[in-house]
């Protein structure tokens, strides 16, 4: 999804001083980690106009890094350019009134000495780094940096996926036992949801494993614990295959109403069929000798009307016959 500078809400900036090349940007937190086995420098950056010129006018960022970290569209994706590691992850959405399968993005440029990240709107595992810097506790290095965002990411997908399962499970109980009735049309509408949401979340997660694995295939110098980044693209590839599991359940269930209704239709149609077959020759035989012509048989027979009440009734016996044949 396209994400734009106005949804991103400025934050609270640490108590550093900006680095050089960065007094223009907006600066929502930064910090430097001292007990590693050297200093190592965060800045979290917002985009604007101020920002993405900072970003560009940086002689120590590759430009084509610069153009990957402020792209709009993205998905999630891993690159080493020049040596420096561009890394592109999403996370999900906790915005008030928001969807959570609208997935945010953040992207860092990452080297062993320093690591930037540029946020379109507010992601809350950002904000979950910044107090553990602020209370003396930030990881180490920026290897220990993405691992333990990689890590929060993954444990904050997990009850999304979760929630969603339940309310697709929900569905599918209720379908499975009115089968004969099919889904109302909140419940269709609920149904679509269910679908969209397995999609959009799918989109990003899938992707977001492939990018960890190619993560720990690129050995960047800054990722000392390669084991750690593999079983969280583990955890992302089981979170993708449990939602295509869901998309096909949800599938599943859409094409099952679908064939309740078209059943539920059909007997519709066989019912008005059959009343015709019924009713078709009673309604010709009435309305031919219903005219008001001379010459109609019996018109002066007082037992007349009473031989063609039982012709009508032997006739209506026979279209019954016909009808429950077409029935079976």
């Amino acid at each position: 999804m396209d994400e734009t500078e106005t949804g991103a809400q400025p934050g609270e900036t640490g108590a550093a001083t900006p680095a050089p090349g960065y007094m223009d940007a907006e600066v929502i937190f930064e910090a430097t980690a001292e007990r590693g086995q050297k200093p190592w420098h965060w800045a979290h950056l917002k985009l604007c106009a101020r920002t993405e010129r900072a970003l560009r006018a940086d002689p120590t960022l590759n430009e084509d890094l610069v153009d990957a970290l402020l792209e709009r569209d993205t998905l999630p994706r891993v690159s080493d350019i020049d040596g420096q590691t561009l890394v592109i992850l999403r996370g999900i959405n906790h915005d008030p009134n928001a969807d959570p399968e609208d997935m945010i993005s953040i992207r860092f440029a990452i080297t062993a000495d320093r690591i930037i990240s540029l946020e379109f709107r507010r992601l809350r595992q950002i904000d979950a780094l910044a107090d553990a810097f602020r209370n003396g506790h930030g990881p180490k290095t920026p290897g220990a940096f993405v691992r333990d965002f990689i890590d929060a990411l993954r444990a904050d997908a997990e009850p999304v996926l979760d929630a969603v399962e339940d309310r697709l499970a929900r569905l599918e109980q209720h379908f499975v036992s009115i089968a004969e009735h099919g889904l109302d049309k909140a419940q269709r509408r609920a149904l679509v949801d269910v679908r969209q949401d397995t999609i959009q979340l799918q989109r990003f997660i899938a992707p977001q494993a492939t990018a960890l694995d190619l993560l720990t295939r690129l050995k960047p110098a800054w990722l000392a614990d390669r084991r750690a980044i593999r079983e969280e693209a583990t955890a992302f590839r089981r979170i993708s295959a449990d939602l295509d599991s869901l998309r096909m359940r949800a599938q599943l269930v859409a094409d099952e109403a679908g064939r309740a209704a078209v059943e539920r239709t059909n007997r519709t149609v066989l019912l008005l069929s059959v009343v015709s077959v019924v009713f078709l020759p009673l309604t010709f035989l009435t309305g031919l000798l219903g005219v008001n012509l001379g010459g109609i048989p019996g018109a002066d027979s007082p037992a007349a009307f009473t031989v063609f009440t039982v012709l009508l009734v032997a006739v209506g016996l026979i279209a019954v016959w016909i009808a429950r044949r077409l029935l079976r």
